[in-house]
């Protein structure tokens, strides 16, 4: 494995290597699919879910992988709109992938797995809060826009008036050393899909 920056799993059979380990964004999220599959690799041995999960975007260039045979890639149901690669040993979450994306970054849920890179990047938004009961969590007190959707078009033009959002989910602007999160998705095979029942807490 090239020394550089790295996402490891939390038992360490799982890590890639980054291209670039400088996070382009960072978001907090809300939203019922991100507390969902934390709390299904919890049941199955994870960390314990943060209520309102810490999402860093890191380009999605992977110069080495370690451990294919542990990662699988994961859907909560057939219809979802992002892929999850967990470890079948800690069930720590690798990296996720959505198609607003662009191809150019990946989402890392920080608390729930090893990230060594730059990780400096400021609170852009806070995201779906619509999907936030006050009883799962205490309300964000960071300064930063808040959306509670993303169901409007005035919603999602004034999320991509910020900058690094901009930056982030626009298409790649130079070609990958290695391979994007979605090309190692695809060399894993066909995604578990996990049919959970849509906003169920997992955890009751």
């Amino acid at each position: 494995m090239p020394s550089g920056k790295k996402i490891a799993c939390t038992c360490g059979a799982c890590e890639l290597a980054l291209a670039d380990g400088k996070a382009t964004l960072h978001m907090l999220c809300g939203c019922e699919d991100c507390r969902q599959a934390l709390q299904w690799g919890y049941k199955n041995g994870g960390t314990k879910p943060a209520p309102l999960p810490r999402i860093y975007y890191m380009r999605s260039d992977i110069i080495d992988v370690k451990g294919r045979d542990k990662m699988v890639v994961v859907k909560l149901r057939e219809d979802g709109a992002v892929r999850r690669v967990y470890c079948t040993n800690c069930y720590s979450i690798l990296g996720h992938v959505h198609a607003l994306f662009n191809n150019n970054v990946f989402g890392n849920f920080v608390e729930h797995c090893v990230n060594t890179g730059d990780l400096t990047a400021p609170l852009s938004a806070i995201l779906f809060m619509n999907d936030y009961p006050e009883s799962i969590g205490p309300i964000p007190v960071e300064n930063a826009p808040v959306f509670h959707s993303l169901r409007f078009p005035q919603e999602v033009d004034r999320l991509f008036s910020i900058t690094a959002v901009a930056n982030s989910f626009k298409p790649p602007t130079e070609p990958t050393k290695g391979i994007t999160m979605a090309a190692l998705m695809e060399s894993l095979g066909p995604p578990l899909v996990l049919n959970l029942e849509k906003g169920k807490d997992l955890l009751q």
